[in-house]
C-alpha cells in the first residue's frame, strides 16, 4: 500500500496539478483546464498518512500491515517523502527558482546476497519542462468531466517498440477540492505543469493535438479506479470512500483494492502447470494529518 501512496502522489506531482498557484478556480466552462474546482481557501499541506490495511489472498488474510507516510518540508519546500522504516521514500531537489528538477526515489529491493536499498534519480526537465512531450504514445485521453480525467486508453511496449498491451481506466470522483493542491504547489509543480506543452496527438480522444500538462490532473479527489487488460484477464478495482474537515480537506478515508492476475498453478491430475487468474484483496483504512506552514 506504501508503494501506492508514494506511485501516486509523485504522478500527481510531475503530471502538475489543474490549476496555477494563483488560480482561485475557473467558473467551471472549461478554462484552465475545464471545470476547475476552487482549491480550499485554507492553506494546509499533507503532514503524514498514517495506513492500516490487510492482504486477502485467495480467502486467507495473509498480512496486517501498518504504515506511516511522512511528509517533510524544508523553507517551506516539500523535501522528502518517505515511510516510518525508511525503507522507501523520494527526495525533492529544486532549482535557484524553488521549481523542483530531480527526484531521487529510494526503494528497497531483494538482491540473493539480502535486501539494498537502491537510488534511481528523475530529471524532472526530461518529462516535464521540454516542448511538446508525447502523450500520445502513451495513450488517449477518452473524457474529460469537470475538470478530471475520466476515461483513458494506455498502451505497453516491448523491446522493439511495439504495442503489446492495451489497457482501459475508468476514473470517478468526489466533489471536494483536490486535498493535495497546496502540497504539489510547494513543489512549483503547479505552475511548471501550466508552461508544459504535451502533444496529445491526433485521435478522436477527448484532448487532441497540443495542449498544457495541468489538463491532466484532477480538480477533485479520485474515488474509483478500474484499470483492465483490454481483451485479456488482468484487472484491478479500488474504491475510496473520504471524510472531510470543515474545509473541506480529505481527513480519512477507507479503501478496497481488489486485483486478478494471471499466474501458473500445478495441476496434479494433467501432471503440468495451467494458466490460473489469481484474486487477491486489500481492504483498510487511513488518517491524513495537514498543517499549515
Amino acid at each position: 500500500m506504501k508503494k501506492i501512496v508514494f506511485g501516486a502522489f509523485i504522478a500527481l506531482a510531475f503530471l502538475g496539478a489543474s490549476c496555477s498557484s494563483d488560480d482561485g478556480g475557473s467558473t467551471g466552462n472549461g478554462e484552465n483546464g475545464g471545470g476547475i474546482t476552487p482549491p480550499n481557501n485554507k492553506i494546509k499541506v499533507i503532514d503524514k498518512i498514517i495506513i492500516d490495511s490487510k492482504l486477502n489472498d485467495r480467502g486467507e488474510i495473509e498480512e496486517v500491515e501498518e504504515a506511516t507516510v511522512d511528509f517533510t518540508y524544508v523553507d517551506k519546500k516539500l523535501h522528502r517523502v518517505s515511510d516510518s522504516d525508511n525503507d522507501s521514500g523520494y527526495k525533492f531537489i529544486y532549482d535557484d527558482k524553488g521549481i523542483v528538477k530531480e527526484v531521487e526515489s529510494t526503494q528497497l529491493e531483494y538482491f540473493p546476497g539480502g535486501d539494498q536499498l537502491v537510488t534511481t534519480k528523475y530529471v524532472v526537465a526530461e518529462v516535464l519542462g521540454l516542448t511538446p512531450f508525447n502523450f500520445s504514445k502513451l495513450g488517449v485521453i477518452n473524457s474529460v468531466d469537470k475538470g478530471n480525467v475520466v476515461d483513458m486508453t494506455f498502451y505497453s511496449y516491448n523491446d522493439e517498440n511495439q504495442v503489446v498491451g492495451t489497457y482501459s481506466s475508468v476514473m470517478k470522483y468526489d466533489d471536494k477540492p483536490f486535498g493535495a493542491f497546496h502540497t504539489l504547489n510547494t513543489t512549483g509543480a503547479v505552475d511548471l505543469s501550466k508552461k508544459t506543452q504535451v502533444d496529445f496527438g491526433n485521435n478522436k480522444g477527448a484532448i487532441m493535438g497540443l495542449d498544457y500538462a495541468n489538463r491532466l490532473l484532477p480538480s477533485n479527489n479520485p474515488t474509483y479506479l478500474k484499470h483492465t487488460l483490454v481483451e485479456g484477464k488482468e484487472e484491478v478495482e479500488v474504491v475510496i470512500t473520504y471524510t472531510y474537515d470543515a474545509d473541506n480537506y480529505p481527513v480519512s478515508f477507507v479503501y478496497s483494492m481488489e486485483e486478478h492476475f494471471v499466474g501458473d498453478e500445478w495441476d496434479r491430475e494433467e501432471n503440468k502447470y495451467k494458466e490460473v487468474v489469481f484474486t487477491q484483496k486489500v481492504d483498510g483504512s487511513a488518517v491524513i494529518i495537514y498543517k499549515e506552514l
